[in-house]
């Protein structure tokens, strides 16, 4: 009983509905370390971490919507990953990382590590090295307010797309691990999805990450029309109206410059489900220093 009271309370918090251009300007969430350490004014580790954004923000070219990149050395190194969502425009691109880049240090002053999505990209920074590692937190939720009419049906349609589009992205390659795709139920009524990952991770590791996403929606999405789970590592988006441009207008070309990861994941990191994300109100979510990286909120 106590169980199915704490599953309704956080399946109730809603916020109000925004238009898909107004998030694709709007962050989505930013989550600071807080036990990654903090780094003092004027130190060496910020004067990397500036050098590494700034190289970013001007960087034109960055292949495919996809960067990461190491600057400095051991204790003060810092490493930093940006990625466009696959459907986006280079200037779209590059106008969501340099706004990632502006935003981000002034909302987590001081941190080693942090993290900051909007709808067209993600961005994060860390002293640690987590190129080619599945992370799948900190993670956020948030769905439509509309519901379905044929919930079960429903469920059962985007459960099979996520499968056909998580298999099709996690055979991506180096270059992107994107794909979109659409379903229809008998009732005529259409499903859009998107998944993607970081083009770093393994075809396994970009799977599990998916795998670990999609878990979610029984807890929270049943009967929703549209819903997304996002993470450092992959996201996944889906509504019954479209929502992405052409995937195949900026369809990756072969590029000798794409950064190689510089590690491999734990063996332990591979196939963890955290438990569901506890309620927060984003009223009050923004003024708390060590709030919960897991939002629960609406589109």
């Amino acid at each position: 009983m106590a169980s199915s009271r704490l599953l309704f309370f956080l399946c109730s918090i809603l916020l109000h509905s925004v238009s898909l251009t107004i998030a694709q300007q709007t962050m989505l969430y930013h989550f600071c370390s807080n036990d990654k350490g903090i780094f003092t004014s004027n130190s060496t580790y910020q004067a990397n971490l500036n050098h590494l954004l700034s190289s970013l923000s001007s960087n034109t070219h960055i292949d495919n919507g996809f960067y990461n990149a190491s600057y400095g050395e051991t204790p003060d190194t810092v490493n930093a990953m940006a990625l466009c969502r696959g459907d986006t425009k280079p200037e779209s691109c590059q106008s969501c990382i340099n706004n990632s880049t502006q935003e981000l240090t002034k909302l987590c002053p001081n941190k080693k590590e942090a993290f900051i999505w909007y709808d067209a990209c993600m961005l994060r920074y860390s002293n640690r090295s987590f190129f080619g590692n599945m992370e799948f937190g900190p993670y956020f939720w948030m769905y439509n307010l509309e519901n379905v009419t044929n919930a079960n049906q429903f469920s059962q349609v985007l459960k099979d797309l996520l499968d056909d589009l998580q298999e099709k992205a996690a055979s991506g390659g180096s270059l992107r691990k994107f794909a979109t795709g659409n379903a229809t139920i008998q009732s005529s009524q259409t499903i859009y999805a998107l998944v993607q990952c970081t083009p770093d991770l393994s075809e396994k590791e970009c799977s599990n990450c998916l795998t670990n996403a999609s878990g979610l929606l029984p807890t929270c999405y049943d009967g929703r029309k549209g819903g997304r789970v996002v993470s450092p590592s992959c996201n996944f988006r889906y509504e019954t109206e479209r929502f992405y441009d052409d995937p195949t207008a900026n369809a990756p070309t072969p590029s000798p410059s794409q950064p190689s990861p510089t590690s491999q994941p734990p063996a332990s990191q591979e196939g963890l489900i955290p438990p569901p994300p506890q309620a927060a109100n984003t009223a009050t979510q923004k003024g708390k220093k060590n709030a919960n990286p897991e939002l629960l909120s609406s589109f």
